[in-house]
């Protein structure tokens, strides 16, 4: 969603699209970035249907959004709870805590316990094990081409400098 602020508070932001106003829970490191009310923002949305309810979760970047989503699929973890850790501690120490097996930097978050932790960290271990582990081949094979390209032009006689900037 793109819009402007109309207000915010602890939690969440009054944000209005082209007239409607959506209330978005956003975590509380995000709502120190965002400035006066007014100023135009875009939040990653994630929606949560509910019998009675629609609640819009929003972050500043994709990779937020996807770990929320990850932190949903673990068992004991909701809208809230999920909303609440990305509040309380920073998305690459929750990836790396994950990772790193460490379930007691959870504890540091109110209504985290050591049953919730450990299984926060069981459930997603894997997953973002995989995802850090293709992020770096993505990397890797950009490097690849990055240099392969370089060489190329390289070998039709450019200068290394030309060849840096234009293969960038």
């Amino acid at each position: 969603l793109k819009g402007f602020i109309e207000d915010w508070f602890e939690d969440f932001v009054d944000l209005d699209v082209k007239g409607v106003v959506y209330r978005v829970f956003v975590p509380k490191k995000n709502i120190n970035k965002i400035s006066e009310r007014g100023s135009l923002v875009t939040f990653y949305i994630f929606e949560i249907l509910k019998e009675s309810e629609r609640l819009f979760f929003g972050f500043l970047n994709k990779k937020d959004r996807e770990l929320f989503s990850d932190l949903l699929r673990v068992q004991g973890v909701g809208g809230k709870m999920a909303l609440n850790i990305m509040s309380s501690l920073d998305s690459e120490l929750i990836q790396q805590s994950i990772i790193s097996k460490n379930q007691d930097v959870f504890f540091s978050v109110s209504g985290v316990g050591s049953k919730l932790a450990v299984r926060i960290v069981n459930e997603l271990c894997e997953k973002l094990k995989k995802e850090v582990d293709n992020e770096k081949a993505i990397s890797n094979f950009s490097k690849t081409i990055f240099n392969d390209l370089v060489s190329c032009l390289s070998n039709l006689g450019y200068s290394q400098n030309v060849c840096e900037k234009t293969a960038f």
